[in-house]
């Protein structure tokens, strides 16, 4: 099994994000990428300085950068939050950037690590966590569901095409499938 960990993305991580946002795979999924790392410094500066309640990671594996995740209080984003209905739930995106890491079943043990490592330890008042990934995004649901989380409503966010599933798992089950005990 490889080691997996996560660090706190900066801005000299900028550049991957740029590419792997570009990358076919991740564009099936995420739109409109920044076009370059100026532009991403805009998008995401105030998450990298801590300015803005969403935290960017980078996803490591074996010691080499794959993807990228990031987490955020669904409070902090009204028309999420009025849509998923779970106050004080901590949402989660993510991806694997590097093409040659994607179909590995790297999904399900990368969310295993960032909901035992990071999710429980660093969001101890949150009772939920949830993730809305594309309604066709049947590798996503897979690994969602893998990991205890229940597909709930579907949602359609402001400006979207395409509906999103809202993935939840209570704490209590999220820390009985990722943890020994």
């Amino acid at each position: 099994m490889p080691s997996i960990a996560f660090r706190p993305m900066d801005e000299s991580d900028l550049g991957l994000l740029v590419g792997w946002r570009h990358e076919p795979h991740v564009l099936a999924w995420f739109r409109d990428p920044p076009a370059d790392v100026a532009e991403a410094r805009k998008r995401y500066g105030g998450r990298l300085s801590g300015d803005d309640p969403t935290r960017m990671w980078v996803v490591e594996v074996d010691g080499t950068p794959v993807g990228s995740l990031q987490d955020y209080p669904l409070d902090a984003d009204d028309d999420l939050a009025v849509r998923v209905q779970l106050p004080g739930a901590v949402g989660f995106d993510y991806l694997i950037g590097d093409p040659a890491a994607v179909g590995r079943g790297l999904g399900t043990q990368m969310l295993a690590c960032y909901l035992r490592d990071v999710a429980l330890r660093d969001h101890r008042e949150a009772r939920w966590f949830v993730a809305c990934p594309d309604a066709r995004n049947a590798a996503s649901l897979r690994v969602l569901s893998k990991l205890g989380f229940v597909q709930r409503q579907w949602i359609q966010m402001p400006g979207e095409d395409y509906a999103q599933i809202v993935c939840r798992a209570a704490r209590a089950e999220v820390a009985d499938v990722v943890t020994d005990g």
